[in-house]
């Protein structure tokens, strides 16, 4: 049986696509080798940026696609696919209404959370705050849907191409249960992730993290890159990558979450020293941690904050597991982590200080809270790689391009499969760019793939003769 459109990998892009492409009229096929395995969007935060939404409109908050673009851009040094990038800025509200509207999930916006980078607030997420959450969303109307067909344990092998009259690819070879099927589609979209597990492309590319704890999908191997080389396909923005500098070691199977620095929270190392000016982005802020003694830090915070964290899915599981500690003062907090405690009382009151004057002369942290009071939070973090942004360059319609520039017809790329807007580093991520960028191209290439279910090609025998001249 032949389907619209075939889809390797159910994570976050992979689903929403089968999602926006089912709700258009088009037949999918969903591939998965591991449904109960690991993904980038569990371990995710689950918030996803809106541009322009009515939830925006009605928070009283202004935003709009070119200033979302413009973040972006800023954020990434300018190293950024233009056309790209727009074509995903304008997608961000869209795909915000269809997960509320279509796919009739409950879907609010984070008004009090400024995210590092971001001119408004215009971050969404359902209920519980939390990717273990969204993934279950997404996964339940995945399966509720007629039109999608998910099959477990299949994992693509090879991609099937016809070469006449034009090269086009036509479906997969897919090991299912450990037998090799080949499944015909019009499209195929890859949705596997990107490289992070993959210890060679990591030496390559993204030497620095290499040895960095990685929290995202173990199965993020650099498959889509392999297959799209082996077409002729075009590789982009390689060493760009999401940092997370809120982990928790040494497992790494907890985080804090970007919301406590914006808050006021701030970090020592375990000399009691500051070191960074917390309020950078949480991708960046990774190298920093990792640059400590022990590649760790204390991240210090107080009850008001600990409150605030509470709504987010990432800070109730790391508080849940035992990851937090409060104490009644400065010195007993630096006493419980081990710390010296004459230099973490000064480096607390030297931080203070700032607060009160809205100057840190030390680190230049623009970004303060409320002073921090009693009863104090704190917990050990450590620098992670969640995972790559760099991979296969697609044009505003998600297809896959060659090195000359044409489109290899039939292939679509979206999440870490496909180049991201994030630049080159970990400083380029903007806070919500991977959701961003799979929910976007995901729509798009869904968008693209359900026109062309819409408007068949007649048999040649069925079409008409032009009219005599």
């Amino acid at each position: 049986m032949s389907h619209d459109l075939l889809i390797a990998g159910a994570g976050a892009a992979g689903m929403f696509a089968a999602l926006a492409a089912a709700h258009r009229g088009a037949s999918v096929l969903l591939l998965e080798r591991d449904l109960a395995g690991p993904s980038n969007l569990k371990v995710s935060g689950g918030l996803f940026p809106g541009a322009g939404t009515r939830m925006q409109a009605h928070a009283g908050v202004t935003d709009s696609a070119a200033l979302f673009a413009s973040d972006i851009h800023n954020k990434a040094a300018g190293v950024v696919d233009a056309e790209v990038l727009h074509a995903i800025a304008g997608q961000s509200a869209p795909c915000v209404h269809f997960l509320a509207d279509e796919v009739g999930l409950q879907v609010s916006l984070l008004a009090d959370l400024n995210a590092p980078g971001h001119s408004a607030p215009r971050l969404h997420a359902t209920p519980g705050q939390s990717g273990r959450e969204l993934h279950a969303l997404l996964r339940a109307a995945v399966g509720q849907h007629p039109a999608i067909t998910l099959l477990a344990d299949a994992e693509v092998t090879e991609l099937l191409v016809h070469t006449a009259p034009t090269a086009r690819v036509t479906g997969a070879r897919v090991r299912v249960a450990g037998a090799l099927q080949a499944f015909a589609s019009r499209a195929v979209l890859l949705a596997t992730g990107g490289f992070a597990a993959n210890p060679e492309l990591l030496a390559q590319y993204i030497p620095e993290m290499k040895g960095a704890l990685h929290i995202g999908a173990g199965a993020n191997d650099g498959c889509a890159v392999r297959w799209g080389r082996a077409l002729g396909a075009e590789v982009a923005f390689m060493q760009g990558y999401q940092g997370q500098g809120h982990v928790n070691p040494p497992e790494g199977r907890t985080r804090l979450g970007m919301a406590l620095p914006p808050q006021g929270a701030f970090m020592v190392n375990r000399l009691g020293h500051r070191f960074v000016a917390e309020d950078i982005g949480p991708s960046e802020l990774a190298s920093h941690v990792l640059a400590q003694p022990g590649g760790v830090a204390l991240e210090v915070f107080d009850e008001r904050i600990h409150r605030f964290a509470m709504a987010q899915g990432p800070y109730r599981e790391a508080f849940e597991a035992g990851k937090i500690v409060s104490a009644s003062s400065a010195g007993e907090l630096a006493n419980r982590f081990n710390i010296p405690e004459r230099e973490f009382v000064n480096s607390f009151q030297k931080h203070q200080q700032a607060v009160a004057a809205a100057h840190d002369p030390e680190f230049g942290r623009t970004r303060f809270g409320p002073a921090l009071q009693s009863p104090f939070f704190g917990a050990w973090v450590t620098g992670a790689l969640a995972h790559t942004q760099g991979g296969l360059r697609v044009d505003r319609r998600a297809r896959v391009l060659r090195t000359d520039g044409s489109v290899i017809e039939g292939l679509y790329a979206a999440g870490g499969a496909a180049a991201s807007v994030s630049g080159v580093g970990g400083a380029g991520y903007l806070p919500g760019n991977g959701l961003a960028q799979s929910f976007a191209l995901a729509r798009l290439a869904a968008l693209d793939v359900s026109a062309q279910c819409a408007a068949p090609i007649a048999p040649p025998e069925l079409r008409k003769s032009p009219p005599p001249a």
